[in-house]
């Protein structure tokens, strides 16, 4: 299988960090505690990369149907929980890891384009009520791989992963597609970008330093830094609203969990701290809980788990 697919399909990895050039931002010596956890889907079924809407009322993810054979996006709305979550779009091909822009007007996900038995990986954008539909960043070569779209706090670009010049490297582009700007230069793969809220830096997992660590670099490409060492698993990093904190999952401890560490990767720590594996952390808007994906139920469900600030 592809490393690329695999990476994309199989959703257990996470991060931790070092130095090598870009400033860090600043971080705080005590780190606020685990605290109560809320089970926000109950159907069971596989699911990937939540994201909220800025307002805290919409809760976007990837859900696995018909036997896992067919993936799509879903809008939960937490004003009605007894209602469904809705489809994102009318696509028949699969979609995932889609992300809300920094306004909550537009999504952009990854949108497989079927050919015969095999399918690129596309960049696709909607507008939030379901309208618009258009792809952003095209089929770049054969079989190229476009994922995981993270917005720049502005709304003015997105980083991504692509394939499309043969390895997998971390780009960014403006918010129609145009201006593709390459920001990694490595054998290795490099993949799940995560933009800091201040906007200076973002955050990726790669294999260069073999296994899978966390690294960050500038938007123009510049200031390399490793943000972790870890003899496990490190991969999707996500900053705090506040730009204080990382989450990411990891599996140093021999299960994928998330963790909790410095926005620079120190003071790495087991944050969900459960027997099963949580994965795909995603900050709530308000910065006071982390959401997960977990299969501590049984199947892979959604939760979000409450912060304690540190007395």
């Amino acid at each position: 299988m592809n490393r690329t697919v695999f990476l994309l399909f199989l959703v257990i990895f996470a991060l931790s960090l070092g130095s090598e050039g870009a400033d860090p931002p600043p971080v705080s010596q005590q780190q606020p505690s685990a605290g109560q956890v809320v089970r926000l889907t109950h159907d069971g079924l596989d699911k990937q990369r939540p994201s909220w809407a800025p307002d805290g009322h919409q809760l976007l993810f990837a859900r696995h149907e018909s036997g896992g054979s067919r993936i799509w996006e879903y809008v939960l709305d937490l004003r009605s929980p007894s209602s469904p979550a809705r489809r994102l779009t009318d696509r028949k091909a699969p979609e995932y890891n889609g992300v809300f822009s920094p306004d909550g007007s537009r999504v952009v996900f990854t949108a497989i384009t079927l050919s015969g038995t095999q399918g690129n990986l596309d960049l696709a954008a909607i507008q939030a009520d379901g309208t618009g539909l258009k792809t952003v960043v095209a089929d770049q070569g054969n079989l190229a791989h476009q994922d995981w779209p993270s917005w720049s706090p502005d709304g003015q670009r997105f980083a991504f992963s692509s394939t499309h010049e043969g390895n997998q490297e971390i780009y960014t582009a403006k918010a129609d597609g145009s201006d593709l700007i390459r920001l990694t230069q490595s054998p290795g793969l490099d993949a799940h970008p995560c933009w800091s809220p201040d906007g200076q830096v973002i955050a990726f997992a790669t294999d260069r330093w073999e296994g899978l660590e966390l690294a960050a670099v500038r938007p123009d490409g510049t200031g390399l830094q490793r943000l972790t060492r870890s003899p496990g698993l490190d991969d999707y990093p996500a900053f705090s609203p506040d730009g204080a904190w990382l989450a990411f999952v990891s599996n140093r401890d021999g299960q994928f969990e998330v963790y909790l560490a410095g926005a620079d990767g120190s003071a790495p720590r087991n944050f969900s701290q459960h027997p099963h594996r949580d994965t795909f952390p995603t900050w709530t808007p308000d910065g006071r809980g982390i959401t997960f994906v977990s299969n501590r139920d049984g199947g892979f469900d959604i939760y979000t788990q409450t912060l304690v600030p540190a007395k």
